[in-house]
């Protein structure tokens, strides 16, 4: 008899707490398309018409990290403020998502649903992840495969990268990432990388693009951090200094 893969058991814990982000936006119809020619070629632009309608324009992941409706997902994620946010636990239980805070520093978001008693994941602790240690990512690769596993392991500890994405292509500079070349594609951003025991230890953000099984996970302490102030304080709170400068010249020096 087959002995079954431990993976199998991940996936059974996890899964059902891994959601769906759709990401929608009033866009206007387009009702034919226009052509010109152009050399060779044959230009095409859409032709609009003046009223809109909700249009999905992408998706990506999150996950449950409480009963009561709690989820982290990636700050790209949900970085348009034009766009309207729908979550999927399932093809039959939608929800519209509000969004309690950002935090563009590490890529990461704390949404909220209005729903009691919901499967809910353990967050491990991401200072214990050691290097080759199996790992399983879950999520929602291009929008349209929810509930996506793949497995790997821990490919390198404290990376430093610069991210471009989200709708609106920002880059973003993050630190201390978890590398692992368990397959993290567009759409898988926000959902989980899990350890053997189901315990989340990161938030898959990015991957690099042109090479094989190179991605990259936050470390889900920094998420701990940022949802245990959401919860008490209802905000991400961020110490500051109150420090303006101004570049000396000469007759500022002899002042």
């Amino acid at each position: 008899m087959l002995e079954r893969s431990p993976i199998v058991e991940v996936a059974k814990k996890v899964c059902p707490a891994v959601i769906t982000i759709v990401i929608s936006k009033d866009l206007p119809k387009i009702e034919g398309f226009y052509f010109f020619p152009f050399g060779d070629q044959q230009l095409v632009f859409p032709r609009l018409k003046k009223e809109k309608e909700k249009t999905k324009i992408g998706g990506g992941s999150g996950f449950v990290v409480s009963p009561d409706g709690y989820i982290l997902t990636c700050n790209h994620v949900i970085g348009d403020p034009e766009a309207d946010y729908t979550v999927l636990l399932d093809p039959e239980h939608k929800y519209q998502a509000k969004i309690l805070a950002k935090d563009p520093l590490v890529d990461l978001a704390v949404l909220k649903i209005e729903e009691k008693k919901l499967p809910c994941l353990e967050l491990g602790d991401s200072n214990k992840v050691n290097l080759g240690e199996t790992v399983v990512a879950i999520g929602n690769p291009l929008g349209e495969f929810e509930d996506t596993v793949s497995a790997g392991i821990v490919s390198g500890l404290s990376r430093k990268i610069t991210a471009y994405g989200g709708l609106l292509l920002k880059a973003t500079s993050l630190r201390g990432l978890i590398q692992t070349d368990a397959a993290i594609n567009p759409g898988n951003s926000g959902g989980p990388l899990v350890n053997m025991e189901g315990k989340v230890i990161g938030i898959n953000t990015a991957m690099v693009m042109g090479a094989q099984n190179i991605g990259f996970a936050i470390p889900v302490n920094y998420g701990k951090e940022i949802l245990e102030e959401v919860i008490k304080y209802g905000k991400i709170k961020r110490p500051f200094l109150g420090v303006r400068y101004v570049i000396l010249n000469q007759e500022i020096s002899q002042a």
